[in-house]
């Protein structure tokens, strides 16, 4: 049988994180995206494969006893496939979660496709950190790009998001993320940032990351330019958004120069990361940025394992 955990490995965005593979010995998924590393496989909506709870307790507890000096950020749960489908979810979560100390957070990669699902939605309040991807709200570009298995529906999808994320921050403390995949000529178009964006606005999102391919695809796809992110980005206002940036050195994005006002006013609309303002600030602009932390009408959010630069209370409005 092939390994049920792996790693640590660091991740940008999460820190030091042990994976959880809830199919480690073939892809099931409800989806069979454009984008993903793994062979296709024909979505299914269930798995037929399931490895039983205490083999992944018996994993997790023996590398957790042997691997005493080893730092760890968060136990991520996925899968060669979608880790919701997993029939065991609510089990393992609530036997692993009593073998971390407080500071290991417990993390679950999905497309988010099951949160309507009563036994999904139960088990997924267990966990600290959720991040789930919702590429478009297109129904042609959803169906050209995800690729579901037929007893999905988008609408259905929608609703699931948007009823579980308000039970989720109604009854714990935890971190929703969300993730978009962007595709060339699929779902990149600006309407589809409007319409993600609008809806997206409603849902309580600690952080949205937003992204292209940066490895290759088992199919054919054509990835975005960094310059053609940030421009389907900049229609998210108020949300905190991650764009893992690829060749920043490359970047060709017209550099801005703002006064206090407008920069405080950017922010506002949009969070930024360091590296988001190296490429979209001129030198004056990143000078103003330092000026106006020191002053404290700039602070630092840290979300997950990123940071945002985002108004004090007391800036000027």
């Amino acid at each position: 049988m092939k390994n049920l955990i792996f790693g640590p490995v660091i991740s940008r965005r999460f820190g030091y994180s042990l994976g959880v593979d809830l199919s480690p010995t073939k892809k099931q998924c409800n989806f069979d995206c454009l984008y993903c590393e793994l062979q296709g496989a024909k979505p299914q909506d269930s798995m037929d494969e399931a490895i039983a709870v205490h083999e992944y307790v018996k994993a997790i507890s023996h590398y957790l006893a042997t691997q005493t000096q080893q730092k760890l950020d968060v136990v991520t749960f996925t899968a060669n496939g979608e880790p919701t489908l997993y029939p065991h979810l609510l089990e393992l979560i609530r036997a692993i979660k009593p073998l971390l100390p407080p500071h290991i957070k417990t993390l679950i990669l999905s497309n988010g496709s099951l949160f309507w699902q009563k036994n999904v939605r139960k088990a997924l309040l267990e966990f600290d950190i959720i991040k789930f991807s919702l590429d478009s709200l297109n129904p042609k570009a959803f169906n050209r790009i995800d690729r579901p298995h037929k007893s999905l529906n988008l609408e259905s999808i929608k609703d699931g998001i948007t009823s579980f994320a308000k039970e989720f921050t109604q009854k714990t403390n935890g971190k929703l993320i969300g993730e978009i995949l962007l595709l060339k000529g699929i779902n990149d178009a600006p309407q589809y940032a409007e319409e993600l964006a609008q809806f997206l606005s409603h849902i309580p999102l600690s952080r949205l990351d937003i992204g292209t391919l940066d490895r290759p695809p088992a199919h054919k796809a054509t990835p975005l330019s960094d310059e053609e992110i940030q421009t389907f980005a900049s229609y998210f206002k108020g949300i905190c958004v991650y764009i893992p940036k690829r060749t920043p050195k490359d970047s060709h994005t017209q550099k801005r120069t703002l006064n206090t006002q407008e920069l405080i006013q950017a922010l506002s609309m949009r969070p930024l990361t360091k590296e988001d303002m190296q490429i979209l600030f001129s030198k004056d602009t990143l000078s103003l940025v330092d000026t106006l932390l020191k002053e404290n009408l700039l602070v630092w959010e840290q979300v997950g394992n990123i940071a945002f630069l985002r108004p004090a209370e007391n800036a000027p409005k």
